[in-house]
């Protein structure tokens, strides 16, 4: 019989399906032959390619990011400018995927089912291994870390599961995205809470000062939780996080901060944010297979979130933030390309991705800045930048605009009215950054 948390076995099954040719790749391309390895202990199957990328630390960014992006499996012509709604996998992470998949269904009849750790599918098995590794990028113990599907499970689970009155006040933000807002509108309209989202726009004129202020002039007797983006998903405005938890816990009021924007696009720190919650959606920058997330939850603040998807175990409050993955039966497949889009982004270094993106996007912003009839949208103020560039050109639509960089092999995303939303990852380069000031260039002449 074999287990089914190991990433070193698996891929022998896959020679005679036709698996191991990529099918359906960009180009035609395949992913290559895949080998097999033994199982071994409660690791994740090693799948990939045989020799996982190791990037030479030695080289220089330009250099170094050319060889990332050799790594991704769409074509090397095409600029994708989109990860602030979806990353792109690299080639290990879809390799692990498909041959731990097909080691699942391979295998399956094989597990008897007397214990729910290695079982095929989680929702059950505490995957505290790949908790401890998760908790790692955000700098959080494993006990206090449950993996779910993505950062709008986790807003749900803090917005219905907090015990709030009739009355009681949570601050939020009219910039944030609807499954990071969604969950607390339900509760406003279900139990009579009260939802204050406060106008960032004019509070970012003035900095980080200007939003701390807006949120310290917001704060009632009543005002139970505040809640805020790191990175806001239209604009990618960074918000002070360590600035408004402080003052959060200096009222006594619970912090909910959605990450999803953040956590892979830049070094992140939840101890040191001094955070009550914090959740992130792996499947944006940190490169893991859509449908995957990370859910932080002080120790301290646990008892006072109740479950509200609940499966066996539901009540077990001794055994920290696992309580709030007994969500029922999901995709251990996910999990192990999750671990491997983990593996692949310690390999490169948090650090050294923020400083390729952000060196991007100034890169952006400094030609856009040169090019009149091209406005930014997103703050100008760098102590509130991130790599998400919100732009237009004036009387051009965005959609517009969107199908113009397209038409050139640059893959945004259209906002509304004259806007474009541009995200600078590491599979982006400089070049890629001039084609589409070439577009806009052209565009506002």
């Amino acid at each position: 019989m074999h287990e089914y948390v190991d990433r070193r076995r698996f891929l022998q099954v896959m020679g005679g399906a036709g698996l191991s040719l990529g099918v359906g790749l960009p180009g035609g391309r395949a992913l290559g032959p895949l080998a097999p390895a033994p199982l071994s202990g409660s690791q994740l199957p090693r799948g990939g390619a045989p020799d996982p990328f190791e990037p030479d630390p030695r080289l220089p960014d330009p250099e170094f990011f050319r060889r990332v992006r050799r790594e991704f499996l769409f074509p090397e012509e095409i600029a994708y400018c989109n990860t602030g709604t979806l990353g792109a996998c690299p080639r290990e992470v879809v390799e692990t995927l498909v041959a731990s998949l097909t080691e699942i269904e391979s295998d399956l009849p094989e597990w008897p089912y007397f214990e729910a750790d290695g079982e095929p599918l989680t929702g059950y098995q505490p995957l505290r291994p790949q908790r401890e590794r998760a908790g790692r990028m955000i700098q959080a113990p494993a006990d206090e870390v449950a993996l779910t599907q993505n950062a709008t499970m986790g807003l749900s689970f803090l917005a219905g599961g907090l015990e709030l009155e009739p009355g009681d006040e949570v601050l939020s933000t009219d910039q944030e995205h609807s499954g990071g807002i969604g969950g607390w509108r339900l509760r406003a309209q279900r139990d009579g809470i009260v939802l204050r989202e406060l106008p960032l726009d004019e509070a970012t004129a003035h900095g980080p000062e200007g939003i701390v202020r807006l949120f310290a002039d917001a704060i009632t007797p009543r005002t139970r939780v505040l809640a805020f983006s790191h990175i806001t998903s239209g604009l990618g405005t960074l918000l002070p996080a360590r600035e408004l938890c402080e003052l959060a816990r200096d009222h006594g009021i619970v912090s909910v901060v959605d990450g999803a924007q953040a956590v892979g696009q830049i070094q992140v720190d939840v101890k040191e944010m001094g955070c009550d919650a914090y959740v992130t959606s792996p499947h944006k920058w940190l490169l893991a297979p859509k449908g995957t997330g990370i859910l932080y939850i002080r120790e301290e603040l646990q008892p006072r979130v109740w479950n509200t998807l609940a499966s066996g175990g539901f009540e077990d409050r001794e055994s920290g933030a696992f309580r709030f993955m007994r969500y029922g039966t999901g995709s251990l497949a996910v999990i192990h390309g999750f671990e491997a889009a983990l593996e692949f982004m310690e390999r490169i270094g948090i650090d050294r991705v923020e400083r390729w993106d952000r060196n991007l996007t100034l890169r952006l912003r400094e030609g856009l800045d040169s090019i009149p009839g091209a406005w930014i949208a997103s703050p100008q103020d760098p102590r509130l930048g991130a790599a998400i560039t919100t732009f237009g050109v004036r009387g051009v639509d965005g959609v517009d605009l969107q199908n113009a960089l397209w038409e050139r092999g640059i893959r945004v995303r259209a906002q509304a009215g004259e806007r474009v939303r541009l995200s600078a990852h590491l599979y982006v380069g400089p070049h890629d950054i001039d084609r589409t000031l070439e577009v806009v260039e052209e565009l506002a002449a």
